[in-house]
């Protein structure tokens, strides 16, 4: 038997990126049926919208037909629902909070994070951009074992209509652990629709994560080894109508799970993902 962890960041085209940390069902001797750890970022909404000159609120909610943790499913079929709430202020401190639900999960509102950083826009062209930020998981019962704190840093380059994003974080409060995620994308003006802009946004995406693998080699022995390797790639397909207050993207996103391990069989996957999301100048 062979149970492990990983920790699954997204960076979404609008507003969002998610971090999961799960533990697979049926290879575990567990009571938990899934552990989870949601993480809310919003370094894409900072980017989207830093050359605004006053600080502003962002509200978005963004709807998965289908949840995956890190192009996983765990043979569970359900939606998944993530709300959240972005501040940014002038100087480029920023607040946000948010939550996740997923439809078969009990109690399928389980999962909620708070969290603070900094964001800094660098050079007269801005095509730089730096933050730094600390974010604390509120999980439900039986999450002692999850790590419920993450320090992360992020590092982008925009060179229109190209941008390249390195992130990076460190998570604490039981088993530590890290991760790495680099994304590229590429951003394409396709029609104006009034005062909405249509554009076409396709981002490739990969997470590579340490994982703590516990083995059983014998009946009384077990082995305990650490690798970092690359747990999921993503492309990302998003339409997205923008408005500047106003945004609406319809994607479709393909997964690319690396199988880690002998006995995993994992294939690509696709799903359909919707978002809304209103900004309010302050």
């Amino acid at each position: 038997m062979r149970h492990f962890s990983f920790f699954f960041i997204l960076l979404c085209w609008s507003s969002l990126s998610l971090a999961q940390n799960s533990k697979p069902e049926e290879p575990l001797e567990i009571d938990e049926l899934l552990d989870e750890l949601f993480i809310v970022d919003t370094i894409a909404v900072l980017q989207a919208y830093s050359d605004l000159k006053a600080g502003f609120l962002y509200a978005s909610i963004s709807y998965d037909e289908q949840a995956y943790f890190s192009g996983r499913d765990f043979n569970i079929d359900q939606f998944g629902l993530a709300p959240s709430l972005t501040y940014l202020s002038s100087g480029g401190t920023y607040l946000f909070a948010g939550g996740s639900f997923y439809s078969e999960l009990d109690p399928a509102w389980d999962l909620f994070a708070l969290g603070a950083g900094q964001f800094w826009s660098l050079g007269t062209k801005k095509k730089w951009s730096v933050s730094a930020s600390y974010t604390h998981s509120f999980l439900g019962e039986d999450s002692e074992e999850l790590n419920t704190h993450r320090l992360s840093s992020s590092l982008s380059y925009k060179l229109k209509p190209l941008q390249l994003n390195v992130a990076g974080g460190y998570l604490f409060g039981a088993d530590p652990s890290y991760y790495l995620s680099t994304s590229v994308n590429y951003e394409m003006n396709l029609a104006q629709i009034g005062t909405f802009e249509l554009t076409f946004e396709p981002n490739l995406y990969m997470l590579f994560s340490q994982q703590n693998i516990i083995e059983q080699v014998s009946f009384f022995q077990f082995s305990e080894s650490t690798i970092f390797d690359r747990i999921n790639s993503q492309l990302l397909l998003p339409l997205a109508l923008d408005n500047k207050t106003l945004d609406v993207t319809l994607s479709y996103i393909i997964n690319f799970p690396n199988n880690l391990f002998e006995d995993e069989d994992l294939s690509s996957s696709g799903y359909v993902s919707i978002s809304f999301g209103w900004l309010i100048p302050i």
